[in-house]
């Protein structure tokens, strides 16, 4: 359990050079900075967290430009899916000067410099006082900016400031362009395909539905679609090769109207965009456990009951199979469609949900029509090979597409839920294995569905564990003039934490949760506040620093009455018992 409790967490100073760059001639301040040990500061930029360092300088007057090198990227200590970059030794801060603005010897750079250092376990900002008499440094001999060892990093510095600020000005134009209001009469390249009414809309629905056949951009839809037409060649008697053929189409195309015909209600009383339901991250993550079952089963891991994609013609309900798969191949093909119903689209949405829903059906049935007609016409069925050895290639051959596609939906998820996603992921390879490979006909039908159950149970009971979502903050915002009040009078559960504080992060997943909080606040009749230090908070650091700490996490515990003055203080990562220890020792009634 330790803290950041430098006396100066950062050393620093100053050096000034000459530069003969034509562009750029003049003096360059160099501001070196460096961290305690085993300490770092993140760099500008910070990375995928932290707060970035910033020296802000006035030299006559005038704020000073600083450009900032670029930091060591290395994963950050408690979320290694994220990188930052780090300033961990000796760093130099540029700041180009003019040549006439170091005339006056009095001359002298002030400014502030600010930051975030941290340690393996705490972290604390820094806001660090800085000057430097830079006219009386110009009248010794001064060495040449362009001969030191770092002036190629001070260029780069330079042209990632220079980009940085290009950036700023134009995030400031489209801000000071919100209120643009354009008013146009377009004309389209192509206005034979623009719709105007019904009849044409419900001709390029079709049209679309069936180009959608020909146009996989998801390789899963292709696969998916042989193993469906496939379902017609594992009969050996030609009779019933052709029934089942006709069957397996005709379900096929079922699943995909009935999908449409879904989508149509979704999209029509909510109000959502073509393709929308893929913004949703917890679908997504659903659509992906389910292809990365199917995935599993293709590779004789587990055989799923209704959803089959095998060829082998076992399946006990060989309907359900060909409507789910339909369902599942239109799913997966819905994000891609966009294009070619792009004119479509734009005219059927805005009409009522009977025109839409009319529409959308005209889409199904051109991406089924291939599938319609052979089911009307099952001489096709002659022309599918015999079954064979082939058949077992492909289905392990469509498995890896299905996982190239887990892989990319994975991939369109928020980075905060990668990690429970994938191991969500694991608990349904788990789950499929036991369901296989446990399970045996030879075992009474009791055993075997009781160790299937508990299979699906594990991933019922995962779900929630793994993707719930963060519930309302428990903590009253920090005010002094309150807290001031309470104090005495009620007893307080202090909490500092920080946007930046990735310690803060991992008790508030483990010890600080919601349901903890509201049940110790419940059971100690206990105020909770909170002081949120992710920016610049003058008070919270005078609290912060009346506790005895520099650096967060840090939780106190304010009695009630005269003792409130004796607050006890948690620091850094603790336990849920600890906390519970603490509380029943300082708040007892």
């Amino acid at each position: 359990m330790t803290q950041i409790a430098y006396a100066n967490p950062v050393n620093q100073h100053w050096e000034l050079y000459r530069s003969d760059t034509p562009t750029r001639g003049g003096y360059l301040a160099v501001l070196w900075v460096t961290p305690q040990k085993e300490a770092h500061l993140y760099g500008n930029p910070p990375g995928d967290t932290g707060l970035p360092t910033t020296l802000s300088v006035t030299l006559n007057g005038e704020e000073k430009k600083t450009a900032y090198p670029p930091g060591k990227a290395e994963p950050d200590t408690f979320e290694p899916n994220k990188t930052i970059f780090a300033y961990e030794t000796e760093t130099p801060l540029f700041v180009p000067l003019m040549p006439g603005e170091l005339q006056n010897k009095e001359a002298t750079l002030n400014g502030t410099l600010k930051g975030l250092l941290c340690t393996k376990t705490s972290c604390m900002p820094i806001q660090m006082p800085t000057a430097f008499e830079a006219g009386k440094a110009k009248g010794e001999t001064l060495k040449s900016a362009e001969s030191q060892p770092w002036w190629r990093e001070y260029r780069a510095a330079l042209s990632m400031s220079d980009g940085q600020e290009a950036q700023k000005s134009h995030a400031t134009d489209l801000h000071e362009t919100q209120g643009f209001n354009p008013q146009f009469t377009p004309q389209y390249f192509a206005p034979g395909f623009e719709v105007t009414g019904l009849g044409k809309a419900l001709l390029l629905a079709f049209i679309a539905g069936f180009i959608l056949n020909f146009m996989p951009c998801v390789l899963p839809v292709i696969s998916l679609k042989i193993s469906a037409l496939l379902g017609g060649a594992q009969e050996e008697d030609e009779k019933k090769r052709i029934h089942t053929f006709r069957e397996h189409n005709v379900f096929f195309s079922l699943g995909i109207l009935l999908y449409f015909v879904f989508l149509a209600g979704i999209l029509s009383s909510l109000g959502l965009a073509w393709g929308q339901i893929f913004q949703k991250p917890y679908l997504v993550i659903g659509i992906t456990a389910l292809i990365f079952a199917l995935s599993l089963s293709l590779f004789g891991l587990f055989n799923l009951p209704v959803i089959d994609l095998k060829t082998s013609g076992t399946s006990k309900s060989p309907r359900m199979q060909a409507l789910f798969t339909g369902i599942l191949a239109t799913l997966l093909a819905t994000p891609c469609s966009g294009p070619f119903l792009g004119g479509v689209l734009g005219w059927v949405l805005a009409q009522p949900p009977l025109i839409v829903a009319l529409v959308f059906v005209f889409i199904g049935l051109g991406m089924s029509s291939p599938f319609l007609a052979m089911a009307i016409f099952p001489s096709l069925a002659k022309r599918f090979p015999k079954p064979g050895r082939w058949c077992g290639y492909l289905e392990q051959g469509v498995g890896l597409f299905l996982l190239a596609t887990c892989v990319y939906l994975l991939s369109i998820i928020p980075q905060s839920l990668l990690i429970p996603a994938m191991a969500f992921m694991w608990v349904i390879a788990l789950a499929a294995w036991i369901w296989g490979q446990w399970t045996s006909l030879s075992q009474s039908a009791l055993k075997r569905w009781s160790i299937r159950a508990a299979a699906a149970a594990l991933v019922v009971a995962a779900w929630p564990l793994l993707m719930q979502a963060d519930a309302p903050e428990p903590w009253a915002e920090f005010q002094a003039t309150q807290f001031e009040e309470l104090l005495g009078k009620e007893p307080i559960i202090l909490d500092f934490s920080a946007a930046w504080c990735t310690n803060c992060k991992a008790l508030k997943k483990t010890t600080l949760t919601p349901d903890k909080l509201q049940k110790w606040s419940k059971e100690y009749r206990a105020k909770l506040i909170q002081v949120d230090l992710t920016d610049h908070n003058p008070d919270g650091m005078k609290l912060l620093n009346a506790l005895g700490s520099q650096s967060i996490p840090v939780v106190a515990i304010f009695p009630k009455g005269d003792r409130s003055k004796q607050p006890l203080v948690l620091r850094d990562l603790f336990t849920s018992s600890q906390m519970e220890q603490a509380l029943a020792s300082h708040l007892k009634k």
